[in-house]
């Protein structure tokens, strides 16, 4: 009882010291949002030593940092970036630095993936009707032509102008397997640059965090943030749980967008060098540095399968993935244990 006494005594020193001398830094303040951007809910929790105003302004300005990046890069909003470049008639365009470095990244795990993830998708998508209220199997000859199409090899990139064309007059860009995440990405580092030290984002199944979760003063060491991966059948269960201090948690899944025609269930996820929706893993959770590769690798296995998803994974530096197949069964890459906790097993 002593002990304790004397611990609080000693708080509320220090917290009457900070008052007198105008700031009250020892003290750790959270703020959240909810919004609807990019066709999903994003959710915003950071924790910081600003004044509850500051922080909320800052959540705010966040919200509109991500709205804007959302305008450049999907490829449904008119006059984006995307949308200019697939509109050109293969003609160059200046894009914006965050169009050319979403680009960079979207090549490199092409090349390392061997074509399984493809930002050329975008006649794919459309002739499947993901992405429109007209979702059906398609014919085999549209799908020819618009897989014809699809290929990076058609994506012609200018650093020195900062420009990109598409060489090929029937290749349309989609983003949607990486813009997601650059977006988190690009949030988390906008916080950052304000002062705030810990923070949340999640949209949808992409989440970054920094900090971890940290105690209500200065002086509480924080902790891991717990994030569920949801089962892939089971609606109100988890499969796993990862925790991590800093980084990506993502998740892809076959649960999410999807139509059955005839019995037969077509999932969003899309093979850019057959044309068919993927089978066999139902979702693939990436744990990485950034949100954006971590989206991309996600993407690119659920379309390899097991084995070379797997591969996938582990050629990458400091990456880490948990896959969870048709049948139930759940694979990880090798150091994937360090941070996810399977429920129920």
């Amino acid at each position: 009882m002593k002990y304790r006494a004397v611990v609080l005594v000693v708080v509320a020193v220090l917290l009457l010291v900070a008052a007198w001398a105008g700031q009250e830094s020892v003290i750790v303040r959270r703020a959240e949002r909810q919004v609807l951007l990019m066709d999903t809910f994003v959710r915003l929790v950071v924790h910081g030593r600003l004044t509850q105003a500051a922080l909320e302004e800052t959540i705010e300005a966040t919200v509109k940092e991500m709205a804007r990046l959302e305008s450049i890069l999907s490829a449904h909003a008119t006059g984006s970036d995307i949308d200019k470049l697939n509109n050109a008639a293969t003609e160059p365009r200046q894009v914006s630095e965050e169009t050319f470095a979403v680009l960079e990244r979207a090549k490199q795990v092409y090349e390392r993936s061997q074509g399984a993830f493809d930002v050329t998708v975008g006649a794919l998508m459309r002739v499947w009707g993901f992405g429109t209220d007209q979702r059906a199997v398609p014919s085999p000859e549209a799908l020819t032509a618009a897989l014809s199409g699809v290929g990076f090899t058609y994506v012609e990139m200018d650093a020195s102008q900062r420009t990109v064309r598409l060489t090929h007059p029937k290749t349309r860009l989609d983003l949607g397997g990486i813009a997601k995440g650059y977006i988190v990405d690009r949030a988390i580092e906008f916080l950052a640059a304000r002062g705030i030290q810990y923070a949340f984002v999640e949209a949808g199944g992409d989440v970054r965090v920094r900090g971890g979760y940290p105690g209500q003063f200065v002086w509480e060491r924080p902790r891991a943030v717990r994030i569920g991966v949801q089962h892939p059948t089971q609606r109100d269960a988890l499969i796993a749980v990862v925790s991590t201090h800093g980084g990506a948690v993502l998740t892809s899944g076959d649960y999410a967008r999807y139509f059955v025609q005839d019995g037969v269930r077509y999932t969003h996820i899309v093979d850019p060098r057959t044309g068919q929706t993927v089978r066999g893993i139902s979702s693939v959770t990436i744990v990485a540095d950034e949100a954006a590769l971590a989206d991309a690798i996600a993407t690119a296995a659920m379309v390899l399968g097991v084995e070379q998803g797997i591969a996938l994974i582990e050629s990458f530096p400091g990456v880490e993935g948990l896959l969870v197949t048709d049948d139930g069964s759940v694979v990880m890459s090798q150091g994937m244990s360090a941070f996810a906790e399977l429920m129920g097993r």
